[in-house]
C-alpha cells in the first residue's frame, strides 16, 4: 500500500493509528478470531490488492467495531503476512463474509447488521442459503427440469419412496456446506449400501433390512433437517464421477458467470469438493473428452442456466445477493442439474477466476455505493 500513515490520533491513545486516503473505502465484514480475524487471507488479500488497482480502500473489519461513528477500526495488510489494525473511514458498503451459520446468529453480528441497515450502508450477502427454499425458488421460476426429485427428509419410509424410483438418493443437511454431513443411500436388490461423508473420506455401511437401514441413517446424519434429493447419473471424467462448480456475480444489472471448474470425486468420497479429497480438472479437457463436437453447446447451456437460476434466487431472498456459486452436474445428454448453491463461495483454486472473483466483488461494492465506473 502505497498511502501514508496519519500520526494524529483518533481516539487520543498514542498506540493507536490512522489512515489517510482520499477515495471511497469499503470493508469486508469477518468475525473475531485468536489470530484476530476469521476467513481466508489470501483471498481477503486479493480483495485488497483490487481495490486498490482502482483507487479504493478495501480493509476487514469485525462486528464490534461496527459503529455510527467516522472511523472504525479495521485491518489493513502492510506487507507478507503483516496486517494491522487502525482506525479507517467508514465504509460505503460491505462485503459480508461472516464464516458460519453460528457466527453468523451470534448478537454481535445481527448488531452489525442491523447498524449497517440502519445507517443505510448496503452489505452482501446477506446471509447463507437453505436449500430447501433455493430449490423451490428455482422451480418456481419454470426451472424444474434442472432440479433432481427433491423432498424433505422425513425419516427411512420417505426415503422408500425416492427409491422406489431412483437407484440412490442422496441426504442433504438444509443448513450444509463443502458437502459436510451428506448421505449417499443405494439399493442393491435387497440391500441398501450408505455412504456418510466425514472429514476426507466417506463412511460406508451394508445393511439388509428395514430397521438396519434406518439405523444406519441415524448413524450417518448429523443435527438439523435434510433434504433428500434423487441421484442424477453424472458424467465421468478419468473413471470418477464429476461435477460443475460455477461462480457467479451481478456487479450491475445482470447476474455474470465469472468462471467454472469441474471438480472430480475423490476415490473414497461421495462429493466433489476439494476439502473431501476430490480434485480440479480442466472445465475443456473434461467437456471435449465427454461431448467431443458438442462441448462448445453443452457449455453455453450451463451458462445460460445458471444465470437464470441465480437470478430466481436472487428474487427469493432478502437484501442484497450479489454473489453465490452453484454446483451443477451434467448428465451424459449434456443436461444441466442444479445440486447446490452457496451464498458464500470459498475461493476458487483457478488463478484466472480467482484474480476475475476479486475484481468482480470491487465492482459490486462500487455499484452498492453508487459510485460510477
Amino acid at each position: 500500500m502505497s498511502e501514508a500513515f496519519r500520526g494524529n490520533v483518533h481516539n487520543g491513545q498514542a498506540r493507536d493509528v490512522s489512515w489517510r486516503h482520499d477515495g471511497p473505502a469499503f470493508a469486508i465484514l469477518t468475525a473475531e478470531h485468536p489470530t484476530g480475524f476469521a476467513g481466508s487471507r489470501r483471498y481477503f488479500r486479493d480483495i485488497l490488492a483490487a481495490g486498490q488497482k482502482r483507487g479504493f480502500l478495501v480493509y476487514v473489519i469485525t462486528p464490534e467495531y461496527v459503529s455510527e461513528e467516522a472511523y472504525w477500526k479495521g485491518y489493513v495488510r502492510l506487507g507478507f503476512r503483516n496486517w494491522q489494525r487502525m482506525w479507517l473511514p467508514r465504509p460505503l458498503a460491505v462485503y459480508n463474509r461472516i464464516p458460519n451459520r453460528a457466527l453468523e446468529a451470534s448478537a454481535p453480528v445481527q448488531q452489525a447488521r442491523a447498524t449497517l441497515q440502519a445507517m443505510g450502508i448496503p452489505f452482501f450477502n446477506h446471509r447463507y442459503f437453505n436449500k430447501a427454499k433455493i430449490y423451490e425458488a428455482v422451480r418456481r421460476a419454470g426451472l424444474g427440469q434442472h432440479l433432481p426429485e427433491t423432498r424433505m427428509f422425513a425419516g427411512a419410509d420417505s426415503l422408500m419412496d425416492l427409491l422406489s424410483r431412483h437407484q440412490a438418493v442422496y441426504l442433504k443437511p438444509v443448513g450444509g456446506s463443502i458437502g459436510r454431513g451428506i448421505v449417499r443411500v443405494e439399493r442393491r436388490g435387497d440391500t441398501f449400501e450408505v455412504w456418510a461423508q466425514r472429514a476426507h473420506r466417506a463412511e460406508h455401511w451394508t445393511v439388509h433390512e428395514f430397521r438396519e437401514l434406518d439405523e444406519a441413517l441415524r448413524r450417518a446424519r448429523l443435527p438439523g433437517a435434510y433434504v433428500a434429493q434423487a441421484a442424477v447419473p453424472v458424467i465421468r471424467f478419468e473413471g470418477r464421477p464429476c461435477d460443475a462448480r460455477v461462480l457467479l456475480q451481478r456487479p450491475g444489472p445482470s447476474w455474470q458467470v465469472v468462471g467454472y471448474g469441474i471438480r472430480v470425486s475423490g476415490a473414497e468420497s461421495i462429493t466433489s469438493h476439494v476439502p473431501n479429497g476430490g480434485h480440479i480438472a480442466d472445465r475443456w479437457t473434461v467437456l471435449r473428452e465427454v461431448f467431443g463436437s458438442r462441448s462448445e453447446e453443452v457449455d453455453a447451456r450451463l451458462v445460460s442456466f445458471t444465470r437464470s437460476a441465480a437470478a430466481a434466487i436472487e428474487r427469493s431472498m432478502p437484501g442484497h445477493v450479489r454473489e453465490m456459486s452453484i454446483d451443477v452436474g451434467l448428465d451424459e445428454a449434456g443436461h444441466p442439474w442444479l445440486f447446490e448453491a452457496n451464498a458464500k463461495p470459498m475461493r476458487f483454486d483457478e488463478p484466472d477466476i480467482a484474480r476475475r472473483a476479486s475484481a468482480g466483488v470491487i465492482e459490486i461494492l462500487r455499484d452498492l455505493a453508487g459510485i460510477s465506473r
